[in-house]
Formats: structure tokens, C-alpha cells, sequence
């Protein structure tokens, strides 16, 4: 993307949501947010950071709704390339280091596993995105046929089966396969609103008693899925960040060159520190709980903890980006894509014939 046609807000939303993301796991995967006792004060705050951080996985797939939404044409064979060669690196990376720490045995199927790992589901995230982004023509050629009442029309179907069903009748079965949130089937909803958001120029409550809800009336997998990714509140607070930082602009040059730089690599800071075979090790050698029920000392650590691991992970991604460069990958990526147009034509043309 060229750097005038970038958006100086959005971009920033993207580093502050992976940095949200870190934060995320380091309370879920680290056990931050279970080592503290239940009600006390510390816990509480632990999950409302953990629920406030969670939409920024719905505002990482709106961008690609955003910027992508207006583009015609086939899917570029090149950028699919420029995905899967990246989660590749990743996951051969820390299954590497993995096996090395003893931390996952080598064997043909944790090899396999490493080797493919957009079809192992190592990375869920980059899995459903990968799907999602195989349907961009599709999704597109959706957003461009509507006008906007036909395009109301889906969002509030969409919402009302994926979003709003499962959380009202939480402990029903996923018949819309939405799975919380975890699943393409969601991002194709999260792709249309940043669509339509777009399209029309569209500009700018709690779950922490869920909980106590939960414990008191033994409503088990409650919290689990109206906290999720698909849920209400969870979609509003996602839409309202999402719509905060379209309205942002960064007038400094510097910063905002630094933001620019930044980030492109946002993607390999989750692809570093949340693969299937050093996650376990990351969050153990991190030691989050370390301090106990001790709240100040564990939010001070809480907070250097993630801003290091982030850190690592921009700093490992640029180096990745430097090597891609350097093996002349992205002369490929323009190969495939020429390829795939051509391909496209011919068959084209043989319809038409």
C-alpha cells in the first residue's frame, strides 16, 4: 500500500491492537487472570482488561473490510503468497525452538503440523483469515451489487443470527458456525461492516458482572460466550474503536513515519507469540502470576511484560521482512499474480468462445 493511501488513525489502531492482543493472552495464556483470587480486586481488573482487549481481534479483520472492499478483480495470487510464506516462517520458527527447549517432541506429525500450519489450524486466527481473504471477489461483488437499504438488510440479518442469537441463547448449538467468534464465517460479517462503513461514510456495557451471574446460577459456558468474539457488546465496543481512529489523524511526519514503518509488522507479532508450540513455553519463561495477589507490582509487570514481547515481535518481523526482500520474493508475488491473471483469461475467453 502506498503510503499516502494509508490512514494515519487506522494504522495506528493496527499496533495498538496487536499491543491489546499481547495483553489479551498474557492474561488468558499466561494465567494472569486465574491466579488472583475470585472477586478480589486484583481479578477484577485483570478481566476487565482481558474483556476491553478482546475487540481488538474484530478491529484487525474491519481493516481488511475497510481496504479492501473497493478493490476489483480476482484474489492476487501474490499477496496469498506473501500470507502463507509468512505464517510458514513463523511456525517453522517456533517449532524449531520448540523441539530444541523440549517443549514439543519431534515427530512426523508435530513436523507435519509445523510444515502446514494454515491447515493444522497451529494459528486460528491466520487459518480463518486466510479463508476469509480467498472470498474477498465474492465479498466484494456482495458490497457493490446493494444499495444501502439491501445492505442494511444483511448487516441486521447477519447480526441478529451470529451476534445477537448466540448471545441471548447462549447454551444453544452453533447452528450459524460463528464458534465464538473464532471461525471465517464471523469475519465475513466483521469484513462487511467495515465495508459498509466505508461505503457510506459512517462516523464515530460491562461484563464483569457476568461472572457473578455465571457462579451464582451455575450457568456454565455463559461468560465464555457472551464475552466472545461474536458477541454484542463485544461487536458494539469493536465498532466504536473501529470508528474512534477513523477519525484520527497523525499531523506529525515523524510519528507518523514511525507508524507506517511499525505497522506492516503487526501480523508477525501474533504469529510470533501465539504459535501452538511455544505458547505454553513464552507464558511460563514470562512467569506473569509471579507476584501473586500483589496488584500494583503485577500490573507494573503485567505491563513491561507485554510492551517487551511486542517489542520482540516487531523487531523479529523486521528482520523477517528484510529476508523476504532480500530473497526477492516479492518479484515472485508479481510472477504469480501475472500467472493467475492469465490464467483467469483464458478461461474467460474460453467461456465466451
Amino acid at each position: 500500500m502506498e503510503e499516502q493511501k494509508r490512514h494515519s488513525g487506522f494504522e495506528t489502531m493496527r499496533i495498538l491492537s496487536m499491543v491489546m492482543i499481547v495483553l489479551m493472552h498474557g492474561i488468558g495464556h499466561g494465567g494472569l487472570g486465574s491466579a488472583a483470587p475470585q472477586g478480589s480486586a486484583a481479578f477484577w481488573i485483570y478481566w476487565l482488561l482481558f474483556i476491553l482487549a478482546r475487540v481488538s481481534t474484530n478491529c484487525f479483520v474491519m481493516l481488511s473490510g475497510y481496504y479492501l472492499s473497493e478493490r476489483k478483480g480476482a484474489v492476487r495470487a501474490g499477496r496469498l503468497f506473501r500470507i502463507g510464506a509468512q505464517v510458514w516462517f513463523y511456525s517453522m520458527l517456533t517449532f524449531c525452538v520448540a523441539v530444541k527447549a523440549g517443549a514439543v517432541p519431534l515427530s512426523a506429525i508435530s513436523l507435519l503440523r509445523a510444515l502446514l500450519p494454515l491447515t493444522s489450524n497451529g494459528y486460528w486466527f491466520a487459518s480463518a483469515y486466510f479463508l476469509m481473504y480467498l472470498s474477498v471477489p465474492v465479498l466484494n461483488a456482495v458490497v457493490q451489487s446493494l444499495d444501502r437499504r439491501q445492505y442494511k438488510t444483511l448487516l441486521l440479518v447477519a447480526l441478529l443470527l451470529q451476534s445477537v442469537w448466540g448471545t441471548l441463547f447462549y447454551w444453544a448449538t452453533d447452528e450459524t458456525f460463528v464458534n465464538n467468534g473464532y471461525s471465517f464465517i464471523w469475519f465475513y460479517t466483521l469484513y462487511f461492516m467495515a465495508a459498509y462503513f466505508r461505503k457510506y461514510r459512517v462516523t464515530v456495557p460491562s461484563g464483569l458482572c457476568l461472572l457473578r451471574v455465571e457462579n451464582a446460577l451455575h450457568l456454565n459456558g455463559f461468560v465464555n460466550t457472551v464475552n466472545g468474539y461474536q458477541a454484542l457488546a463485544t461487536l458494539i465496543a469493536s465498532a466504536a474503536m473501529f470508528l474512534l481512529f477513523q477519525n484520527i489523524r497523525i499531523r506529525s511526519d515523524y510519528w507518523r513515519r514511525w507508524v507506517f514503518r511499525l505497522a506492516p509488522l503487526s501480523f508477525g507479532v501474533y504469529l510470533l507469540h501465539d504459535s501452538d508450540f511455544t505458547r505454553a513455553l513464552l507464558w511460563q519463561l514470562v512467569d506473569l502470576p509471579r507476584f501473586g495477589g500483589a496488584l500494583l507490582p503485577s500490573l507494573a509487570y503485567l505491563t513491561g511484560a507485554v510492551l517487551l514481547v511486542a517489542a520482540a515481535g516487531y523487531a523479529v518481523d523486521a528482520v523477517y521482512q528484510r529476508l523476504y526482500r532480500l530473497l526477492r520474493l516479492p518479484a515472485l508475488e508479481t510472477k504469480l499474480d501475472a500467472l493467475t491473471a492469465c490464467i483467469l483469461q483464458r478461461i474467460v475467453g474460453s467461456e465466451k468462445a
